[in-house]
């Protein structure tokens, strides 16, 4: 697959992820420490220009975001959408009861009790439909979490 990273950043980020050192990772690729500390800065560099164009482009096809803040209850969450995409003028292609089912499948671990124990968002496609991120990981998108 075509990245933006090397062949050789990835073998040094998922040996760095593995617990290895610069300084074994030198070793076993027989270079210098100092050439891993650059090879692994360079590729995080790239993975967060990654993530920024990713940022940039979300937000040219998906203009609407909504934060949905701890406390809210589960059911408020499909009028708090069609509000958004009311309001947007992007028409949603799903029910409440099938927004329920998709955030009851793909946002458990934000939800207790009916009531939202820790903010996510939902992004509102042109298209009509919606994913789920973490406030953290908001560029970072899952396809498993797209509501199609």
């Amino acid at each position: 697959m075509e990245s933006f990273l090397t062949d050789v950043q990835v073998k040094v980020l998922d040996l760095r992820k593995k617990g290895h050192t610069q300084d074994e990772i030198a070793k076993k690729m027989g270079t210098s420490r100092a050439n891993i500390s650059m090879i692994e800065k360079r590729a995080k560099e790239n993975v967060e220009k990654a993530r920024n164009t990713l940022s940039i482009y979300s937000d040219i096809i998906a203009p609407s975001r909504i934060i949905i803040p701890e406390g809210t209850d589960v059911f408020e969450i499909p009028k708090i959408v069609f509000s958004k995409s009311d309001e947007d003028e992007i028409h949603v292609r799903y029910t409440s009861l099938e927004i329920m089912e998709f955030i009851n499948q793909n946002a458990k671990k934000y939800i207790r009790n009916r009531f939202v124990k820790e903010p996510f968002i939902v992004t509102i496609m042109q298209t009509g439909e919606i994913y789920i991120t973490s406030i953290d990981s908001e560029s970072n998108t899952d396809e498993n979490n797209m509501l199609k």
